[in-house]
């Protein structure tokens, strides 16, 4: 589960050094890693890793069972001179992962810091430039896995529907009908196994928008178990269910490459998502 703790803050210090002065084992590039995957709170508030803070202010972390136990669990499915492809646990904010390497990273895309798998990063200026508008033009086919509850009546679907994003709030709001500043989203899945009410889905994003898939599947009825902020009760309508959403990137297969990086296309990246379904299972 973690632990928690909480601090109060008696002189002006950076926020990283701060937390590895006074955390247990927590060197200041796993300190800042949990800064940026937002488990520290300064006076309430989410903090950036370079705050500084002052004296009086009260610090909370939640530090996960594998930082506690002095390790981050972080697989490297694929590495090469140009690029390196991780698969991502959660509570991990995706640009944390170069700290984690041993040469210098570019990101080319993101993912959510709750959701787990695949994710690319550069090693070039050129393998950014190729890698980017690869991603940009949708020449990167990505395949998904969420569990939902409850499961999707059709066993296959493309769903098409509108979406807008306030960026004040990260908050995509979705409709079914065009409307003026939305965009259009389309969403595929397939049911990979259903389990009691519940379901594993396969899903293929065709166009994308942020927080796509977690905003489509709570739009049709059917949100990610564990996530918070589309589908509030999906995660705790089960005992047992985890306190993180059940969403991972499985696949990435290239095509369309150019130059240096033409090796690539036609190769599919895996990874397993990982989600243990054995609270589905016994409830």
């Amino acid at each position: 589960m973690g632990k928690k703790y909480e601090f109060k803050v008696n002189k002006s210090e950076r926020l990283s050094s701060f937390l590895a002065n006074n955390v247990p084992a927590l060197s200041t590039a796993r300190a800042d890693l949990l800064i940026k995957s937002g488990e520290v709170r300064v006076n309430g508030v989410k903090s950036k890793s370079n705050a500084v803070l002052a004296c009086g202010d009260t610090v909370n972390i939640f530090v996960p069972d594998e930082l506690n136990k002095h390790a981050v669990n972080i697989t490297t499915v694929y590495d090469d001179d140009n690029i390196v492809v991780f698969d991502k646990p959660k509570r991990t904010a995706y640009d944390a992962l170069p700290q984690l390497y041993d040469a210098p990273l570019f990101a080319v895309h993101r993912l959510d810091t709750n959701t787990t798998g695949l994710i690319v990063f550069a090693k070039t200026d050129k393998a950014l430039k190729e890698l980017s508008d690869a991603f940009r033009d949708r020449r990167v086919k990505k395949v998904y896995e969420a569990v939902v509850l409850p499961a999707p009546k059709d066993d296959s679907a493309t769903l098409m529907a509108y979406t807008k994003l306030l960026n004040d709030r990260n908050l995509a709001l979705v409709t079914d009908k065009p409307k003026a500043g939305y965009k259009t989203m389309i969403t595929e899945y397939s049911v990979k196994q259903r389990i009691g009410d519940a379901a594993v889905l396969r899903v293929y994003p065709h166009t994308g928008r942020t927080h796509q898939i977690r905003a489509h599947l709570q739009f049709i009825g059917c949100p990610i178990i564990g996530e918070h902020k589309y589908g509030v009760r999906g995660g705790v309508r089960i005992d047992g269910a985890p306190d993180t959403q059940m969403l991972a990137a499985v696949e990435l297969t290239f095509s369309g490459l150019k130059g240096g990086l033409a090796y690539l296309n036609g190769k599919t990246f895996t990874a397993d998502s990982g989600f243990d379904l054995s609270f589905l299972i016994n409830n």
